[in-house]
């Protein structure tokens, strides 16, 4: 049925779209969005005890499924002297070896539960930011039911009604036939497209806007930076105040926020996540901090020596174990993400759980020029798809406006029908004023400070 529906044109689509968007939520996204839902409604003024106590049901039932069914982790538990029968003190988890993407990539198979067939799970493409995509499982019926309840349930504290509220997208959506907008009745939202983001275009996205009036925005924050610049700069203001921008997926320099929040006029949201899906943090409404959900999943903080990190202003790894993903267990991933613990009694939100801080995640705000001179986020290029398979590493170098060069590291059985499945799918993305040519390295460059960059830029 879905690649009947996505086969249909798109005028279609968007009646058909508006039809399954009128239904209610639980039925739209079945019963485990309903049971997570009421879960996170009824779990609102539980006690730090009561959480807890739900942590260790959660770990527990899932470390025992992992060990009874998927090869990976019963040899590693086994390795490790783990028995997740007796598993009742969070401290335990310190016991189990942690993993990352290049464990996942060299054990993908071992590491699926036998419990699920092909038909019950489906596969997920990051656009990974070592130059190397991950491919990984997650369950139907479940999964995405769970994380669309979870992030329905946190924008409703602001005011957003889940399936009736209508969004402005600010992300990474490429849109056809060289149009600026479009709106999908599937998902009451206004799409832009933050690919031809020159004053021209600002301008009109404006005017768009206030005709619309749409009150929350979900943005990648340089999408939405890029459009606050232009608008402090020119005075070209929106005429009504939205009621909230939910922000995602890259780092907020310091800074920024002050400049997008005097553009719009309302409090800009951030939340952590991550595509492997184990670990959520919501923004504060408050302050610049971030409460952990601890029903998403459980977060640790490792050091450099891997060893628990409990103390509050000593940055750690993000590592976490994701409760909603059954057909491939991720057990204390580490996401190459770092943040470090507030205080809880230094806060001014009274918010009683754990809350994270200076979080320095791995999407920075890179950006390629166009010859128009706007500048397109290395976050919306993101690619999540099958056409990297067998591309070890890339990487983007820019020295003039308008031009770009892919690096390429080849990875096995790499073939010139590659490369021409790569030119179609990033030149789609980068527009007409953007042209990009393929080399072919041995290796790709990384900055001084050792760490990989998508994109190596020497523009004057």
């Amino acid at each position: 049925m879905r690649k009947i529906y996505h086969a249909l044109p798109y005028p279609v689509r968007n009646v058909i779209g508006g039809l399954y968007g009128s239904l209610p939520q639980k039925i739209k996204y079945g019963p485990e969005y309903a049971k997570m839902y009421k879960l996170l409604n009824e779990s609102a003024n539980w006690s730090q005890d009561e959480i807890h106590d739900y942590q260790i049901r959660q770990l527990r039932n899932l470390l025992i499924h992992a060990h009874e069914t998927t090869r990976f982790y019963n040899r590693q538990f086994n390795e490790a002297g783990f028995n997740p029968y007796k598993f009742n003190n969070l401290d335990d988890l310190s016991l189990i070896p942690t993993i990352d993407k290049e464990v996942i990539r060299n054990n993908l198979l071992d590491m699926l539960s036998d419990k699920f067939s092909n038909r019950q799970r489906f596969q997920i493409t990051t656009g990974g930011t070592t130059g190397r995509q991950l491919i990984f499982y997650a369950q139907k019926r479940l999964t995405i039911p769970r994380e669309k309840a979870m992030y329905d349930y946190l924008w409703g504290e602001v005011g957003y009604i889940p399936g009736k509220s209508e969004m402005v997208v600010l992300r990474n959506n490429v849109l056809p036939d060289n149009k600026l907008w479009r709106y999908e009745k599937k998902n009451r939202s206004l799409v832009l497209d933050p690919f031809h983001m020159t004053d021209e275009v600002c301008h009109k996205f404006i005017n768009k806007l206030n005709k619309e009036k749409i009150p929350f925005f979900h943005v990648y924050p340089s999408s939405i930076l890029m459009l606050a610049e232009y608008m402090n700069r020119t005075g070209d203001r929106l005429t009504y105040k939205p009621l909230a921008i939910f922000a995602t997926s890259e780092n907020l320099y310091k800074g920024q926020r002050e400049i997008i929040e005097n553009a719009f006029g309302c409090r800009m949201y951030m939340s952590y996540g991550h595509s492997e899906m184990c670990s959520l943090a919501n923004g504060c409404a408050l302050e610049d901090h971030y409460h952990i959900e601890e029903l998403y999943g459980y977060t640790e903080l490792l050091d450099k020596n891997r060893d628990v990190i409990n103390d509050s202003g000593i940055m750690g790894e993000i590592t976490a174990t994701g409760f909603n993903n059954y057909v491939l267990p991720l057990i204390r991933y580490r996401t190459a993400d770092y943040a470090s613990y507030e205080e809880c009694v230094k806060t001014k939100c009274g918010f009683k759980g754990r809350i994270l801080k200076d979080i320095e995640g791995r999407w920075l705000q890179e950006m390629l020029v166009t010859s128009q001179g706007n500048k397109i986020s290395m976050t919306a290029i993101n690619f999540h798809s099958d056409v990297f398979d067998r591309v070890k590493y890339y990487q983007f170098y820019q020295n003039t406006p308008g031009l770009v060069t892919m690096r390429i590291v080849k990875g096995k059985d790499y073939t010139i029908d590659d490369e021409v499945a790569i030119k179609s799918a990033v030149q789609s993305k980068l527009g007409e004023y953007l042209k990009m040519d393929i080399q072919y390295v041995n290796e790709v460059r990384r900055a001084a400070s050792g760490k990989y960059r998508y994109i190596i830029s020497e523009l004057d």
